[in-house]
């Protein structure tokens, strides 16, 4: 073998079989690469803003751990040997670090922030197509004759490489070296290396030429990842806007225990004078059974309160996605912040101000600017717009030039002698004009048509969604404005029923009024109670859902929200 063939044999070995070789974790981690350096440039464009985005999930998973802690049976728990002797505490919830929480280990959280990841590769793929392209082939063959005479053996192998590329104008380069591996390796000094080289140029003239056309899928798939972090952005800010209600909802329920069971006191209370009273013959034993009967009633009502509560409680246990029969305790300070905090905003200022419809005009002219989903709409019609024009170009003829060359390797030393220099031959030129006549374009003429109808669907979707977000907002301040007025009403309800059940249980005690009169207020107190903690919460709900559906509330990568009041 020729000693000083081996380098340029290696070296195109290893062009062609080392990028093949690559393991499963090295294409992971391109992919994980080209994805997230996608999104970071996306939310730059999209949000104006990066934050650190992963897929992964916490190792550290609050579901697990709970599930160890608490000694939970389930998927991921602790094997009964492992198991822990009794039940750990309850986990401490605050409203942000249910926030927090939910972000970490909400399945649907997971499953959003997924799909913007999965876009974000769609959009490496559509970009591959303009990068370049490399292949490689390697064969070889080896074949014995021994019917003959003599035996005889031959041996065949060849290797190549090629390299194309689609520009973004329409045009398509394609090159290759191929070479003969059995000239590589034999003795005979008279031989060439056996390569040889042909590059070839595409070039539509008509039918799919031009950038908007040839980029399309790209341009789309670039628009798609956009569409994606919209969407998720909406995602959180609804998110957390849910979670935050089912929070309070469930500080509502345990409120209403508490409300519920000061009731049942109560009326103890009032059963226990009514039958001294009795007793003592100043009432009749009717007023003692109807004292029975409303605190029976009462312990009905707290019962199904805490039935509520512990379903709230499962609620958000869920949309948090930690197991359901963890154990949790809400803050219930929480609830007298928020009541401090509705307090002094009623106090300093009212929504019924008399501007209230140049209030919603400015609020609906906001929403129509901000709104992400109404943005997708509109560029939604630019898809549909642009995808018109492609099913357009369909209809042309199709006409392209291919130009070619091609040369191999010869030996022009005209003797025995073999030289250590590649040398190539005459290069060979070829030019080839390939049209298409648009005889049938059955398909492409209904595909067009069927664009222009899209075209049209689209345009009605935007009208009709942003007459939808207009009525969204519209009936929004409304709400706002009835809630207050509701707060008020019902801290007034509140005052006036305490002051009522202190003037019946003194007019009981004088013998002039019956315990029927108690009960009825202490009931209507339990009711104006409920009803003022109710409209704290919803007051509050809805001002955060008007801060979600303005886009004015900021959700950080914690899913921690930053409102603008």
């Amino acid at each position: 073998m020729n000693v000083r063939r081996l380098p340029v044999l290696s070296f195109v070995l290893a062009l062609i079989i080392l990028p093949g070789c690559r393991s499963a974790t090295w294409h992971l981690k391109k992919a994980d690469k080209a994805a997230g350096s996608i999104v970071t440039q996306y939310q730059q464009e999209a949000l104006g803003k990066t934050e650190k985005f992963t897929i992964e999930r916490p190792s550290d998973s609050l579901r697990k751990r709970l599930m160890i802690e608490q000694n939970l049976p389930g998927y991921g728990a602790a094997s009964s040997s492992n198991r822990l002797s009794g039940v750990g505490k309850p986990l401490q919830i605050k409203v942000f670090d249910a926030l927090q929480i939910g972000a970490r280990n909400s399945r649907n959280y997971q499953s959003k922030k997924e799909d913007v990841f999965k876009t974000a590769l769609n959009l490496d793929l559509s970009r591959a197509e303009f990068r370049n392209s490399y292949s490689g082939l390697l064969s070889a063959m080896f074949s014995g004759d021994k019917s003959g005479e003599s035996d005889s053996r031959s041996a065949e192998g060849s290797a190549s490489a090629g390299v194309t590329r689609k520009l973004q104008a329409g045009a398509s380069l394609s090159g290759k070296l191929g070479l003969d591996l059995v000239k590589l390796l034999t003795m005979d000094k008279t031989s060439t290396f056996g390569i040889l080289a042909d590059a070839t140029i595409s070039i539509p003239l008509l039918r799919g030429a031009g950038r908007d056309i040839v980029r399309e899928s790209l341009t789309q798939a670039e628009r798609d990842v956009i569409y994606a972090m919209w969407s998720f952005e909406r995602f959180k800010r609804s998110f957390a806007v849910r979670i935050a209600g089912e929070y309070f909802g469930a500080l509502e329920q345990a409120k209403q225990i508490q409300n519920a069971e000061a009731n049942m006191k109560s009326l103890a209370d009032a059963r226990q004078r009514m039958q001294e009273l009795a007793k003592a013959g100043r009432q009749p034993e009717t007023q003692v059974d109807q004292a029975r009967q409303d605190e029976l009633r009462a312990n009905s009502r707290l019962i199904a309160a805490k039935q509520r509560y512990e379903e709230a409680l499962d609620s958000l246990k869920m949309s948090l996605g930690i197991p359901v029969d963890a154990k949790i305790e809400l803050d219930s300070e929480e609830l007298t912040r928020l009541s401090d905090s509705t307090a002094g905003t009623f106090g300093t200022k009212s929504l019924a101000t008399g501007n209230e419809v140049k209030e919603t005009e400015n609020a609906v002219l906001k929403a129509l600017t901000n709104r992400l989903d109404l943005k997708t709409t509109y560029w939604n019609l630019e898809d549909a717009q642009r995808k018109l024009k492609v099913a357009r170009d369909a209809l042309d003829p199709e006409m392209k030039l291919k130009l070619s060359a091609s040369t191999k390797e010869t030996n022009t030393s005209g003797s025995s002698e073999k030289t250590t220099d590649v040398k190539f031959g005459d290069v060979k030129y070829s030019a080839l004009l390939d049209v298409g006549l648009p005889w049938d374009r059955t398909a492409e003429r209904v595909a067009f048509k069927k664009s222009m109808i899209a075209l049209d669907a689209v345009a009605r979707q935007v009208e009709e969604q942003e007459d939808s977000i207009k009525q969204e907002i519209r009936s929004a301040m409304r709400r706002l404005i009835e809630l207050e007025e509701t707060y008020r009403i019902q801290k007034q309800a509140v005052e006036l029923a305490e002051r009522r059940v202190n003037s019946t249980e003194i007019f009981l005690q004088a013998g002039r009024s019956q315990i029927r009169d108690v009960l009825e207020a202490q009931e209507a107190l339990v009711s104006a109670k409920d009803a003022f903690v109710s409209s704290i919460v919803s007051f509050r709900m809805a001002s955060l859902g008007l801060q979600r559906d303005l886009e004015l509330l900021e959700i950080n990568e914690e899913g921690i929200w930053s409102s603008h009041e």
